[in-house]
């Protein structure tokens, strides 16, 4: 399963940040634990590749300073989402323990705001380095398959969170056929309700060439079933939403960190769940941007 975050107490969040050395920047977001929650809306992010040195800078960007753009961009909504999913290569680079350190540590303001955080894996993690940065932190146990998988339910949807990561540092991404078999077993005993199944992983039909092996086994399992709405992933770099021929939405998250063309923007989604759709919102680290707050309705099929 993602290892799962919970809220911290204003005194647990002053006691790590002081140990961290981090500073008090984010003590503001102890007060925006106040806030009211919004139980339908959901913070989307994936790909900030935090390097253990927050100056670390690649393709001419800091990313340790882009993902604190966007979580400080999080904690300025005016009602607190119902939680924020972090989709992949949490990581730099080969998933190293001090990766993770780092990682934790700009995580505090968005547990101090009282918003629980479901972290997934990405080809440039290391799934055991990842369990042991954050053995204190772990919140549930793991289902039988030795993967980093999860149902997160919710009021309008139930969120399928699955691990890709076949080897550290190495492109294509598989879910094998124990973490297949879950999915399809947990989405049959959940068929009431809509799921939207969160992968790092692009499938193949977006213009990048290393991406799912077992893509056309993950297929076989969701698009017969009507309940499954989308397919929500990271891994490319790039934003866009599209839809198969099934149906299917395709929502291919931007990076919180560095992007591969200048073309393509680095932030956030906002994620609205609807009684039959969905409102996602771009959120750009760089609010300049023209597509900054550029919002797609969508409609889940039938």
């Amino acid at each position: 399963m993602p290892i799962h975050l919970p809220p911290l107490s204003r005194r647990e969040f002053v006691r790590r940040t002081l140990l961290a050395g981090a500073g008090l920047a984010f003590a503001p977001a102890v007060i925006a634990a106040t806030r009211e929650v919004d139980e339908h809306h959901w913070a989307l992010l994936s790909d900030p590749h935090i390097a253990a040195d927050r100056a670390k800078v690649a393709r001419g960007i800091n990313m340790t300073d882009q993902f604190q753009t966007a979580v400080a961009d999080v904690l300025q909504l005016p009602r607190r989402p119902a939680g924020a999913l972090v989709n992949g290569d949490l990581a730099f680079n080969t998933g190293e323990t001090a990766d993770y350190a780092t990682l934790t540590q700009l995580l505090l303001p968005l547990r101090a705001a009282a918003i629980p955080l479901h972290l997934g894996l990405g080809n440039h993690d290391h799934r055991e380095r990842f369990w042991a940065a954050l053995r204190n932190d772990r919140s549930a146990p793991r289902p039988g398959v030795d993967r980093q998988m999860a149902m997160i339910p919710s009021a309008r949807a139930n969120w399928f969170l699955l691990d890709s990561l076949d080897k550290t540092n190495s492109t294509p991404g598989v879910l094998g056929e124990a973490q297949l078999a879950w999915l399809a077993d947990t989405l049959d005993a959940n068929a009431g309700k809509p799921a939207l199944v969160m992968v790092h992983h692009n499938p193949r039909t977006t213009p990048d060439k290393l991406t799912l092996i077992d893509e056309d086994a993950l297929y076989a399992i969701l698009r017969p079933r009507r309940q499954v709405k989308a397919y929500v992933f990271g891994h490319s770099h790039r934003w866009s939403v599209q839809q198969d021929p099934s149906g299917l939405h395709l929502i291919n998250l931007p990076t919180t960190g560095y992007v591969f063309e200048p073309a393509q923007p680095a932030g956030w989604v906002s994620a609205q769940l609807e009684a039959g759709g969905a409102r996602l919102q771009l959120r750009c680290v760089d609010r300049t941007r023209a597509e900054h707050g550029h919002s797609v309705e969508l409609a889940w099929r039938t």
